[in-house]
């Protein structure tokens, strides 16, 4: 069985489908099989057990929507820019910290967390009826249900905690930000002694010690957030002790962490293992511009949907091979030979003339004509569309050239037409290797990591640092992680030095928010959101009750117990 077959278990649970309904209506579908199997005697090997657990694991596939991308909009590596045949909108609220209880983000992000945390109470309660020993599988669930209360914390801050299935309370209590920290970090360090200690193919995507230590090194590193006294001591242990199991390591080259096939990159902890067809990988329909199609073969348009932000792009250094991370400038057909290399990212091998890619037919018919001037188009009289244009026009106004720092649109021009150049204009994503071919299908295989070898150095890096300015061993840490990219090292390490690197080390990998409150850059400025409401413009202010979202409209309507977050 391979690595991914072990870990993308969902197929696998319809065996365990097939067992229990045995002890009722499946017995008279075939009584000689199943009314032989008891729940005892099917947990008899390692796979029984990974079939059943397996369920537990299905929200974890929700991080890669709700961290990565929905709140990577919020932090300031994302837009949701205004396409012109409207496509999927802009969403200003989200981008400018409006946000909004109602919104479906918002609640799906909520369903998502605490949905995990029901099955995994479901789970466990069944394996603790059970007369064999399932201490290990009961250990690795309530770790897991410890990694969706950490999520739900993290992005709530006032949540309810029940750790019971049947005898749960409808409506539970809500506890302080600081109250659940303790309930987590309880639950994770009774765990770790029993939990697997190594990297192994069976423990691939699953809760191991390793992991277990991530999620206590993440709460750590934020602990002030919620109440706690500063953590960073064990922040430091907890890293420590994975950099002591010697199971990972950096890869020499910094993009084979996110290849098509990356299941065997050493730094992988814990990870969504995406599989098309099964649990499919779509960044590529959501980030790439809808022209894409032509460069990597696709079977259907990229839906035009997330695009990077200009001041993100910008800061990263012209040498940084991290980069390599960005789509950007001319744009080719696949005939151009787009390709990723291990270290330098997305690149074309062959960039010729004669492959340049021309589709911007969509964005240049709608555009007015003092749109159109302000990019200096051909104009177009009553009636016109791109078609009419000489073929000379035709390919001005049809150019593929993304420019990653585009010259922001007077207000005077249009709202709409300023939504827009983050759509024609920003950079795209291209951390994520893509499959290039004939009719590409939408899925990808590439699986996403949730934690990985370098957050775990630059954690204690950050730990070490806020406890000790001056720390040589935080230096060496955050050199050791910024060898790969070409950049010399820091001879010193700053406030500003450490947020960077972390920044850009782990772009796009779900850690923006964190990171940007806890170096006190979430209330920056950027695209659709000022610090002060004076400014001309839309007046969205960011404050410092945003650092956690509201709870959903719909969990506020079912529980009498809960209470709306501060400043909403």
């Amino acid at each position: 069985m391979s690595t991914k077959n072990i870990n993308i278990l969902l197929p696998a649970l319809l065996l365990f489908g097939c067992v229990m309904p045995a002890l009722t209506s499946c017995k008279k579908l075939t009584p000689q099989v199943y009314d032989q199997i008891r729940p005892e005697d099917f947990f008899q090997s390692e796979d029984q057990v990974v079939a059943f657990t397996s369920s537990g694991y299905a929200n974890v596939a929700g991080y890669f929507g709700t961290m990565a991308m929905d709140v990577g909009v919020t932090s300031d590596e994302l837009s949701l820019p205004l396409r012109s045949n409207d496509g999927w909108g802009t969403n200003d609220d989200q981008m400018a910290h409006n946000f909004k209880a109602n919104e479906g983000y918002i609640s799906g992000a909520w369903n998502n967390a605490f949905g995990g945390v029901g099955t995994c109470n479901r789970l466990i309660e069944f394996l603790q009826k059970l007369k064999t020993d399932q201490k290990s599988a009961i250990v690795e669930l309530k770790a897991l249900r410890a990694f969706y209360l950490w999520e739900a914390l993290d992005l709530f801050g006032n949540i309810p905690v029940e750790l019971r299935f049947e005898k749960a309370d409808p409506i539970p209590s809500q506890l302080k930000p600081d109250e659940v920290f303790q309930i987590i970090e309880k639950e994770l360090i009774d765990a770790l002694p029993d939990l697997i200690h190594g990297k192994s193919q069976a423990t691939y995507a699953k809760m191991n010690a390793s992991t277990a230590n991530m999620i206590l090194a993440e709460m750590y590193i934020n602990a002030e957030r919620f109440g706690v006294t500063p953590k960073w001591t064990e922040a430091a242990a907890a890293t420590q002790a994975i950099i002591n199991s010697a199971d990972y390591s950096l890869t020499p080259g910094y993009f084979s962490n996110f290849l098509i096939h990356n299941e065997l990159s050493p730094e992988n902890i814990f990870v969504i293992p995406f599989e098309r067809n099964r649990i499919d990988f779509i960044i590529v329909h959501q980030s790439l511009h809808q022209s894409a199609d032509k460069t990597f073969g696709l079977a259907a348009q990229p839906w035009g949907g997330f695009s990077v932000k200009s001041d993100f792009y910008n800061s990263f250094q012209a040498n940084d091979r991290r980069k390599g991370m960005f789509i950007a400038g001319q744009q080719y057909t696949k005939d151009a030979g787009p390709i990723w290399d291990a270290s330098l990212g997305f690149k074309y091998s062959n960039p010729q003339a004669q492959y340049k890619l021309y589709n911007w037919s969509e964005d240049y018919n709608v555009l007015t004509n003092t749109e159109r001037a302000f990019w200096n188009l051909p104009t177009l009289s009553q009636g016109q569309t791109y078609k009419d244009l000489s073929p000379a026009d035709q390919e001005k106004a049809g150019s593929i050239v993304i420019d990653p720092s585009p010259t922001p649109i007077p207000r005077t021009v249009s709202g709409r037409a300023e939504d827009m150049i983050k759509y024609r204009d920003e950079a795209r994503m291209g951390k994520f290797e893509i499959e290039v071919g004939t009719n590409v299908p939408t899925g990808s295989n590439n699986d996403f990591p949730i934690f990985r070898y370098a957050e775990t150095l630059l954690i204690r890096a950050e730990a070490l640092w806020r406890k000790d300015n001056a720390s040589v061993e935080a230096l060496n840490l955050v050199n050791q992680v910024r060898y790969r990219t070409s950049l010399p090292p820091l001879n010193l390490l700053t406030a500003e030095t450490l947020y960077s690197e972390m920044k850009h080390e782990l772009a796009f990998e779900g850690k923006a928010r964190d990171i940007l409150i806890r170096f006190g850059h979430w209330e920056d400025e950027w695209n659709w959101k000022y610090k002060d409401a004076s400014k001309p413009g839309d007046p969205y202010v960011s404050s410092i009750n945003k650092r956690l979202f509201p709870i959903p409209e719909s969990a506020l309507n079912s529980n009498i117990n809960l209470h709306q977050n501060p400043g909403y």
